[in-house]
């Protein structure tokens, strides 16, 4: 009896070890799934750099207005804001913010900036052209960079959305 025991806990320990592999493969898929529906959906601003389809019609019939909104992470020390806080343009109109960003330690640091829009369903409609937050950006102690971004707000986008926030956020990715 204590051998049937033995061999059904063994068969469970087995079957438990198969399970948390299984969990690690799952966990592991996650990120790049993430990154193909953020890309797909626009979801936290990550929306494909394709430029072919950038040929918009303006449209003189209204304004939306462009709010630029910057942080930085925690032990991230960067100053960094917009040069402008906001900015109206017609959808369709290419748009370019400037920020500017200092490295305030005497080390340098390497960042890494991560967009997202607000509301997040208008992340769709905002295709960043350019942006510094394509590539890491190293900063030389007490270095400042002037930075740009250039975006486009398709005139696809519903006549309710007046006002849009782009936010950025900088963050230490130094190893």
């Amino acid at each position: 009896m204590s051998s049937d025991l033995e061999e059904k806990n063994k068969k469970t320990v087995r079957g438990l070890l198969v399970l948390v592999f299984l969990m690690f493969l799952f966990a592991a898929a996650l990120i790049p799934l993430y990154d193909i529906l953020c890309e797909i959906t626009g979801i936290n601003g990550k929306t494909k750099k394709d430029l072919s389809s950038l040929s918009y019609e303006i449209d003189s019939n209204r304004k939306v207005t462009l709010e630029f909104v910057t942080t930085v992470g925690a032990r991230t020390r960067l100053a960094f804001k917009a040069d402008q806080f906001e900015i109206k343009a017609h959808p369709g109109e290419k748009i370019t913010a400037r920020f500017t960003a200092r490295n305030l330690t005497n080390k340098h640091i390497t960042a890494k900036a991560s967009p997202s829009f607000t509301p997040g369903v208008t992340a769709g409609y905002v295709k960043n052209i350019e942006c510094f937050c394509f590539s890491n950006q190293v900063f030389k102690p007490g270095e400042t960079k002037h930075l740009e971004v250039q975006l486009v707000v398709s005139p696809s986008l519903a006549i309710d959305y007046k006002q849009i926030t782009f936010g950025l956020t900088f963050y230490d990715i130094t190893h």
